[in-house]
């Protein structure tokens, strides 16, 4: 069984209280390089594919062989899901030690559009504050800063309506043989709302899992062993997620203190 480690870093606030992201790509480890530049290169390859862009703990130097993925972010308005399939497959075959191979398509409407609770399009948030420019167009240049708010929440605004599909998701995953992935995939999204709900309170913004759970039970330490399980289970998969049904009500009744936050001009 994997064990958490204290790993990760918050994003550095400047002075006038915006998040800077803190990826570059002189981070990227020499083993991870040559499978960033596979995937980059054969979705620049593609036609209509305009950006794209790297996310997660590799462009921030700091991946793990056996546990990192590689998350790929690009900008095409067509479509292609099989493709992405083989290639994500074909990734994951030829550099084995990375845990995952993801892409994520997105359209100029999914980029623009706003999710309720928000003010903002959350995949502005995204790109300006997380992600690496690898190729194409720089769109998040022109992407206003973004402060400590409502804004910058990724999961604990929907936390509670995606634990009500999670049944069935786990059925489809259970036949489809990604049960155990589904497992890690939904307990992160528990761990990172944990912080969430304390971000405006540290005024600080991380999605590094044990500081995101180092946070939460800072605040919440009669909750903490809690989230120390689920936050076991980020790494190893072994329980099913629909037991921590409590845990989410409790995150999802105090996110609404976010909202009722004012963000910042």
């Amino acid at each position: 069984m994997i064990q958490p480690q204290r790993i990760g870093r918050h994003l550095r606030i400047d002075e006038f209280g915006y998040v800077k992201p803190d990826v570059a790509l002189d981070q990227i480890g020499a083993v991870w390089k040559p499978l960033v530049a596979f995937v980059s290169d054969a979705l620049r390859r593609r036609p209509g594919v305009g950006s794209v862009y790297l996310r997660g703990s590799i462009p921030r130097g700091l991946a793990i062989e056996n546990v990192s993925d590689a998350d790929f972010i690009y900008f095409s308005e067509t479509n292609f899901d099989p493709a992405d399939i083989e290639l994500a497959d074909a990734a994951a075959a030829k550099f084995p030690f990375a845990s995952g191979v993801e892409l994520f398509r997105l359209d100029r409407a999914a980029f623009d559009e706003i999710r309720p609770r928000q003010k903002r399009p959350y995949f502005h948030m995204l790109l300006k504050t997380q992600c690496l420019f690898l190729a194409g167009e720089d769109v998040a240049r022109d992407i206003a800063p973004f402060r400590i708010g409502p804004d910058m929440v990724s999961h604990v605004f929907s936390l509670q309506s995606d634990f009500a599909r999670l049944p069935r998701l786990l059925q489809a995953g259970h036949y489809g043989g990604v049960e155990q992935s589904m497992h890690r995939w939904f307990s992160r999204r528990i761990v990172r709302s944990g912080f969430e709900i304390t971000m405006d309170r540290c005024h600080r913004f991380t999605r590094d899992l044990y500081l995101c759970y180092e946070q939460f039970a800072e605040f919440y330490s009669e909750r903490s062993e809690q989230m120390f399980r689920v936050l076991v289970n980020c790494l190893n998969g072994g329980e099913s997620p629909l037991q921590y049904g409590e845990l989410v009500a409790f995150l999802a009744g105090q996110s609404v203190r976010l909202v009722a936050m004012v963000p910042g001009p």
